[in-house]
């Protein structure tokens, strides 16, 4: 068919361009973890099709069903609102809607994204966590030596992301494993190659740096298994009892990971005498974030106005520890720029989600509730959702599983 008929035909033009789009969907599940380079093409690419594709009815019609997505657009929109009012304008336009403008991608990819295609998604994403663990321990034993990867910045073996990045990305991949352990009517062979590569997976979280994936891992492992066998109290117990125990055994067999847990308790204990840590200045910048936050406590200083205001109160209060551009907690990020307003804005996305979670019983329920704790518990230790990794992570993930059914119940 010419390209002309393509463009005169709307219906054909409609369907071509979702089909694409589902195609470049399933892709990011692979490129996510890996490259924002190639993100950025993929997210690109998919913007034009999606505009291309028109039928905005019946995308408006899709998004406008979901709450949640209307909970993220409305977020999204209050960063344009906080411009009116914000002391750093430039900051909050070039830089803040800069990287939260991705959260928009949720919307997007609900108002086109097949049923038959989320799996597929999921597994490339399994597939691309799967690469990234194995050369995480080819790095980890000396075995590679990745030519892109900055030891310098980056002494943990993260092949492709950050630590900071990387680990929760794992931990879901995790949970993602254990529902097909558990609930896919898959072969015995196929069965062990899931809890294999489950529990490497597991392992390669304590070996890669970043104290609040790790964290997050043990507060979402330990939810999912209480979640999935709360009717079945003896075997919740035998799980619960076997994965605190596993944790007990790194903690004092895996020293980076004891030294790092370690090294924050005594961040924590010498934060009046040192407060110069990494703990310790998340603690400084926490206790007058919270000053910021009662100068303005119902709507804020505005989009992109953290900076400077922190750097202001910083001089006034603690002007011998350094400043700092975010709080390394989103929850007192948003506080700071949209006051309680802005809170209440950010978590009626988490309660939209964990609506749909509630009614949708196709047996991704457990799933979903602990993809929104793993979020919940890491924002309290830094702005996950300023990040290009991880904002995309979270806009593609509820895009897929907070869009309706994955499978029958």
């Amino acid at each position: 068919m010419s390209a002309a008929a393509f463009f005169k035909d709307r219906s054909l033009r409609s369907q071509k361009t979702e089909l694409w789009i589902n195609y470049l969907v399933v892709a990011l599940g692979f490129t996510l973890p890996i490259s924002i380079a190639v993100n950025n093409i993929i997210l690109a690419l998919i913007l034009i099709l999606w505009l291309i594709g028109g039928d905005f009815k019946k995308k408006w019609e899709r998004i406008k069903s979901n709450e949640a997505a209307i909970a993220i657009i409305l977020f999204f929109l209050l960063h344009f609102i906080g411009l009116i009012y914000s002391s750093d304008p430039k900051t909050g336009l070039f830089k803040i809607i800069g990287r939260e403008q991705i959260l928009l991608f949720m919307p997007i990819i609900l108002s086109v994204v097949r049923k038959e295609y989320i799996k597929k998604a999921l597994n490339a994403f399994l597939a691309a966590i799967f690469i990234s663990e194995v050369l995480s321990y080819m790095m980890y034993f000396n075995l590679v030596h990745i030519p892109w990867h900055d030891y310098a910045r980056e002494p943990y073996p993260t092949p492709f992301v950050s630590h900071l990045s990387y680990s929760p990305m794992v931990a879901f991949a995790v949970i993602l494993l254990l529902h097909r352990i558990f609930h896919e009517k898959a072969s015995r062979p196929l069965k062990i190659l899931y809890t294999i590569f489950m529990v490497t997976m597991s392992l390669n979280i304590f070996i890669s740096g970043g104290r609040a994936g790790q964290i997050g891992f043990m507060v979402i492992l330990l939810f999912y298994l209480a979640y999935e066998f709360r009717t079945e109290f003896k075997k919740m117990l035998l799980l619960l009892a076997t994965a605190v125990a596993g944790i007990v055994l790194v903690f004092f067999l895996n020293k980076p990971f004891h030294d790092r847990m370690m090294l924050a308790y005594r961040n924590v204990s010498n934060f009046h005498t040192n407060p110069h840590t990494s703990v310790g200045l998340r603690i400084n910048f926490t206790l007058n974030s919270i000053e910021l936050i009662k100068e303005r406590p119902l709507l804020g200083f505005g989009t992109g106005s953290f900076e400077k205001e922190y750097k202001r109160i910083n001089e006034e209060l603690t002007p011998k520890v350094r400043a700092t551009s975010q709080p390394h907690n989103f929850y007192i990020f948003t506080l700071v720029q949209f006051g309680i307003v802005g809170l209440l804005f950010l978590l009626a996305i988490f309660f939209s989600l964990a609506k749909i979670a509630y009614r949708t019983d196709d047996g991704y329920r457990g799933v979903r509730y602990a993809f929104l704790l793993l979020f919940l518990t890491i924002m309290l230790s830094d702005s996950y959702l300023l990040g290009h990794y991880t904002t995309l992570f979270f806009a593609y993930i509820t895009a897929l599983l907070f869009g309706g059914r994955v499978e029958e119940s």
